[in-house]
């Protein structure tokens, strides 16, 4: 395109992309890694995204009830990330249910 000039601005906030980061770092070591938070979360599937690339037994799942003794069964390390607006208390519903599998 001939005289078409393009300007191009990263606007990714730093803790998204801290997040994405620690991600892709955690995810390298699990043997499964949950995302967590909504499947119509553009946050959420890029961090799916980035954690499928490093650990291909990566589920996003949206709250502790999607969750399956199944997805972690023979695992021994479980990573888990979350979107930014996934609440606090679905985190520590999905951990306890870890505890308890």
């Amino acid at each position: 395109m001939e005289g078409v000039n393009f300007e191009v601005n990263n606007t990714i906030c730093s803790a998204t992309k801290e997040r994405q980061e620690e991600a892709k770092a955690i995810a390298k070591e699990a043997d499964v890694m949950l995302v967590l938070g909504s499947k119509k979360s553009s946050n959420t599937a890029k961090l799916q995204e980035i954690c499928f690339a490093n650990c291909k037994a990566s589920y996003c799942i949206a709250g502790v009830e999607e969750l399956t003794k199944e997805m972690v069964e023979g695992c021994s390390k479980v990573g888990i990330t979350a979107g930014a607006s996934t609440p606090h208390l679905v985190i520590e519903a999905v951990v306890n249910k870890l505890n308890q599998f």
